[in-house]
């Protein structure tokens, strides 16, 4: 139905979208709100905008992830990129969970071992979509 380029450039712009998403967000959308609103503030609504985040970057991670599972030479990045979306899926339904739930219990140090869980995640993911968008423009 589709032929190959069409299929390679589907996935590569909708994975530099991806990448644009997540870098933007990491660089200056997250730290600007902390910089622009009491800290308080700040914090609650990140707490209330990151399971809408997760999964709205799950599913734009899953659609070039299936696109490059369907063409035999980029199944290496189709499953990095399928692992991605599961990442963020999980990190939606169990991290944040179990992040606001340690808070709630005043478990500060369980707290920031989770957030900081959930930091390291997000910077693989975005270290794992780099790697398939270069791979992609090369």
């Amino acid at each position: 139905m589709f032929d190959w380029l069409t299929l390679h450039i589907a996935a590569l712009v909708v994975t530099a979208a991806l990448f644009g998403g997540m870098t933007f967000f990491m660089a200056l959308f997250a730290p600007l709100v902390f910089i622009n609103l009491p800290r308080e503030t700040a914090a609650g609504f990140m707490r209330a905008l990151f399971p809408r985040y997760f999964l709205t970057l799950g599913l734009v991670a899953l659609l070039p992830a299936a696109i490059l599972l369907a063409i035999a030479s980029y199944r290496p990045e189709g499953i990095a990129l399928a692992a991605v979306a599961a990442l963020f899926f999980a990190s939606r339904a169990l991290l944040l969970p179990a992040l606001n739930r340690a808070r709630e219990a005043g478990q500060t140090r369980r707290a920031g071992a989770l957030h900081r869980a959930s930091v390291l995640i997000h910077v693989l993911q975005w270290a794992v979509v780099t790697i398939v968008l270069v791979r992609l423009a090369g």
